[in-house]
Protein backbone atom coordinates (compact mmCIF):
# COMPACT_ATOMS: atom_id res chain seq x y z
CA UNK A 1 0.00 0.00 0.00
CA UNK A 2 1.64 3.38 -1.19
CA UNK A 3 2.07 6.06 1.79
CA UNK A 4 0.91 8.65 2.19
CA UNK A 5 2.74 12.16 1.66
CA UNK A 6 2.56 15.62 1.21
CA UNK A 7 2.56 15.60 -2.03
CA UNK A 8 -0.36 13.70 -2.63
CA UNK A 9 -2.40 14.80 0.45
CA UNK A 10 -2.43 18.44 0.42
CA UNK A 11 0.75 19.76 -0.81
CA UNK A 12 1.67 21.96 -4.27
CA UNK A 13 1.24 20.00 -7.16
CA UNK A 14 4.92 18.78 -8.91
CA UNK A 15 6.05 21.31 -11.29
CA UNK A 16 6.76 19.80 -15.12
CA UNK A 17 10.25 20.49 -16.01
CA UNK A 18 9.51 20.97 -19.36
CA UNK A 19 7.00 24.13 -18.78
CA UNK A 20 8.94 27.30 -19.68
CA UNK A 21 8.42 30.05 -16.92
CA UNK A 22 4.96 31.16 -16.12
CA UNK A 23 3.33 28.88 -19.01
CA UNK A 24 0.84 27.54 -16.70
CA UNK A 25 -1.02 30.62 -16.24
CA UNK A 26 -3.65 32.02 -18.61
CA UNK A 27 -5.53 29.09 -19.21
CA UNK A 28 -3.06 26.70 -20.70
CA UNK A 29 -1.32 23.76 -18.96
CA UNK A 30 1.72 21.95 -20.10
CA UNK A 31 2.50 18.80 -21.41
CA UNK A 32 5.23 16.61 -22.49
CA UNK A 33 5.05 17.92 -25.90
CA UNK A 34 5.61 21.50 -25.67
CA UNK A 35 9.70 21.47 -25.54
CA UNK A 36 9.17 19.97 -28.42
CA UNK A 37 6.80 21.94 -30.05
CA UNK A 38 8.85 25.06 -29.05
CA UNK A 39 11.78 23.96 -30.54
CA UNK A 40 10.15 22.88 -34.16
CA UNK A 41 8.61 26.08 -34.14
CA UNK A 42 12.08 28.37 -33.66
CA UNK A 43 13.46 25.97 -35.82
CA UNK A 44 10.92 26.85 -38.46
CA UNK A 45 11.46 30.62 -37.82
CA UNK A 46 15.34 29.94 -38.33
CA UNK A 47 14.42 28.25 -41.52
CA UNK A 48 12.57 31.25 -43.05
CA UNK A 49 15.22 33.60 -42.01
CA UNK A 50 17.58 31.99 -44.03
CA UNK A 51 15.30 31.65 -47.05
CA UNK A 52 14.20 35.66 -46.85
CA UNK A 53 18.16 35.95 -46.73
CA UNK A 54 18.85 34.46 -49.51
CA UNK A 55 15.97 36.18 -51.16
CA UNK A 56 17.29 39.72 -50.51
CA UNK A 57 20.81 38.61 -51.24
CA UNK A 58 19.39 37.38 -54.92
CA UNK A 59 17.94 40.85 -54.90
CA UNK A 60 21.30 42.51 -53.93
CA UNK A 61 23.14 40.48 -56.79
CA UNK A 62 20.45 41.74 -59.31
CA UNK A 63 20.73 45.28 -58.32
CA UNK A 64 24.60 45.13 -58.27
CA UNK A 65 24.44 44.03 -61.52
CA UNK A 66 22.39 46.50 -63.28
CA UNK A 67 24.02 49.20 -61.48
CA UNK A 68 27.12 48.18 -63.75
CA UNK A 69 25.35 47.71 -66.76
CA UNK A 70 24.41 51.30 -68.20
CA UNK A 71 24.95 55.17 -66.67
CA UNK A 72 21.71 55.48 -66.14
CA UNK A 73 21.20 54.69 -62.62
CA UNK A 74 20.29 57.85 -60.60
CA UNK A 75 20.45 58.32 -56.47
CA UNK A 76 16.95 57.98 -55.24
CA UNK A 77 15.64 60.76 -52.91
CA UNK A 78 14.29 58.92 -49.71
CA UNK A 79 11.14 60.56 -48.51
CA UNK A 80 11.83 61.83 -44.90
CA UNK A 81 8.68 59.54 -43.46
CA UNK A 82 11.06 56.25 -44.00
CA UNK A 83 12.99 57.73 -40.59
CA UNK A 84 9.82 57.92 -38.81
CA UNK A 85 9.18 54.29 -40.02
CA UNK A 86 12.27 53.01 -38.95
CA UNK A 87 11.91 54.85 -35.40
CA UNK A 88 8.57 53.15 -35.18
CA UNK A 89 9.97 49.60 -36.44
CA UNK A 90 12.68 49.69 -33.88
CA UNK A 91 10.09 50.57 -30.70
CA UNK A 92 8.11 48.39 -31.73
CA UNK A 93 10.46 45.46 -31.36
CA UNK A 94 11.66 47.23 -28.17
CA UNK A 95 8.01 46.71 -26.91
CA UNK A 96 7.90 43.17 -28.20
CA UNK A 97 10.56 41.57 -26.32
CA UNK A 98 10.06 44.08 -23.32
CA UNK A 99 6.26 42.47 -23.05
CA UNK A 100 8.48 38.59 -23.74
CA UNK A 101 10.43 39.47 -20.86
CA UNK A 102 8.15 40.30 -18.80
CA UNK A 103 5.56 37.55 -19.46
CA UNK A 104 8.53 34.57 -18.43
CA UNK A 105 9.68 37.26 -15.19
CA UNK A 106 5.32 35.90 -14.33
CA UNK A 107 4.79 39.60 -14.30
CA UNK A 108 1.43 39.15 -16.43
CA UNK A 109 -0.18 42.17 -15.67
CA UNK A 110 2.40 44.29 -17.77
CA UNK A 111 2.07 42.58 -20.78
CA UNK A 112 -0.86 43.61 -22.87
CA UNK A 113 -0.16 46.55 -22.77
CA UNK A 114 3.82 46.32 -23.69
CA UNK A 115 2.81 43.69 -26.64
CA UNK A 116 -0.67 46.52 -27.61
CA UNK A 117 2.04 49.63 -27.96
CA UNK A 118 4.39 47.73 -29.59
CA UNK A 119 1.48 45.97 -32.08
CA UNK A 120 0.23 49.29 -32.89
CA UNK A 121 3.88 50.87 -33.69
CA UNK A 122 4.31 48.10 -36.12
CA UNK A 123 1.30 48.90 -37.66
CA UNK A 124 2.07 52.56 -37.95
CA UNK A 125 5.33 51.36 -39.90
CA UNK A 126 3.81 49.39 -42.45
CA UNK A 127 1.33 52.20 -42.83
CA UNK A 128 4.26 54.83 -43.28
CA UNK A 129 5.62 52.51 -45.90
CA UNK A 130 2.41 53.46 -48.12
CA UNK A 131 2.82 57.07 -47.08
CA UNK A 132 6.50 56.55 -48.27
CA UNK A 133 5.35 54.75 -51.56
CA UNK A 134 2.90 57.00 -52.35
CA UNK A 135 5.14 60.23 -52.07
CA UNK A 136 7.81 58.63 -54.32
CA UNK A 137 4.85 58.22 -57.08
CA UNK A 138 3.73 61.74 -56.50
CA UNK A 139 7.27 62.88 -57.41
CA UNK A 140 7.34 60.72 -60.82
CA UNK A 141 9.50 57.91 -59.37
CA UNK A 142 8.08 53.99 -60.34
CA UNK A 143 8.23 50.40 -60.53
CA UNK A 144 9.58 51.39 -64.01
CA UNK A 145 11.72 54.21 -64.81
CA UNK A 146 14.65 54.84 -62.90
CA UNK A 147 16.33 51.41 -61.90
CA UNK A 148 17.23 52.79 -58.65
CA UNK A 149 13.35 53.21 -57.75
CA UNK A 150 12.51 49.95 -58.93
CA UNK A 151 14.90 48.36 -56.71
CA UNK A 152 13.73 50.56 -53.81
CA UNK A 153 9.87 48.65 -54.71
CA UNK A 154 11.12 45.72 -54.74
CA UNK A 155 12.88 45.65 -51.72
CA UNK A 156 10.48 47.35 -49.46
CA UNK A 157 7.72 45.71 -51.01
CA UNK A 158 9.24 42.35 -50.12
CA UNK A 159 9.92 43.45 -46.66
CA UNK A 160 6.83 44.87 -46.36
CA UNK A 161 5.35 41.22 -47.21
CA UNK A 162 7.44 39.86 -45.03
CA UNK A 163 6.04 42.81 -42.41
CA UNK A 164 2.17 41.39 -42.93
CA UNK A 165 3.06 37.72 -42.21
CA UNK A 166 4.79 38.98 -38.94
CA UNK A 167 2.13 41.27 -38.07
CA UNK A 168 -0.39 38.29 -38.28
CA UNK A 169 1.52 36.36 -35.97
CA UNK A 170 1.57 39.51 -33.67
CA UNK A 171 -2.13 39.99 -34.47
CA UNK A 172 -2.95 36.53 -32.91
CA UNK A 173 -0.35 36.77 -29.63
CA UNK A 174 -3.13 40.13 -29.09
CA UNK A 175 -6.36 38.53 -29.41
CA UNK A 176 -4.73 35.32 -27.36
CA UNK A 177 -2.97 38.21 -24.17
CA UNK A 178 -6.58 40.20 -24.35
CA UNK A 179 -8.47 36.80 -23.63
CA UNK A 180 -6.38 35.80 -21.15
CA UNK A 181 -5.47 32.95 -22.95
CA UNK A 182 -1.75 32.90 -22.99
CA UNK A 183 -0.79 29.50 -21.74
CA UNK A 184 2.69 27.35 -23.26
CA UNK A 185 1.81 27.24 -26.68
CA UNK A 186 0.83 30.96 -26.67
CA UNK A 187 4.25 31.38 -25.06
CA UNK A 188 6.15 29.75 -27.76
CA UNK A 189 4.03 32.07 -30.32
CA UNK A 190 5.27 34.75 -28.16
CA UNK A 191 9.06 34.27 -28.17
CA UNK A 192 8.63 33.11 -32.34
CA UNK A 193 7.33 36.24 -32.97
CA UNK A 194 9.36 38.42 -31.31
CA UNK A 195 12.50 36.73 -32.76
CA UNK A 196 10.97 37.09 -36.26
CA UNK A 197 10.26 41.18 -35.52
CA UNK A 198 14.18 41.28 -34.64
CA UNK A 199 15.07 40.08 -37.69
CA UNK A 200 12.78 41.99 -39.71
CA UNK A 201 14.61 45.22 -37.83
CA UNK A 202 17.98 44.01 -39.03
CA UNK A 203 16.30 43.77 -42.72
CA UNK A 204 15.37 47.02 -42.72
CA UNK A 205 18.13 48.78 -41.81
CA UNK A 206 20.25 47.16 -43.81
CA UNK A 207 18.20 47.62 -46.79
CA UNK A 208 17.69 51.46 -45.92
CA UNK A 209 21.60 52.03 -45.33
CA UNK A 210 21.75 49.87 -48.57
CA UNK A 211 19.82 53.03 -50.06
CA UNK A 212 21.39 55.90 -48.19
CA UNK A 213 25.07 55.13 -48.64
CA UNK A 214 24.96 53.42 -52.17
CA UNK A 215 22.50 52.76 -54.47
Amino acid sequence: MPSLTQSNIGGPPPIDPLLPPGGSGDGGGGSPNDGSTRAASMTAIAVVMCASVMTFGAFLSAMAIRRGLNNDWHKLPLPKILWYNTVALLLSSVLLDLARRKLRQNKRHLFNPLWTAGTVLGTLFLVGQFIAWDQLAGHGFYLAGNPSSAFFFVFTWAHAAHVVGALLAVYYVEFLGLKYELGTRGRTWVAASTLFWHFLDILWLGILALFVYWA
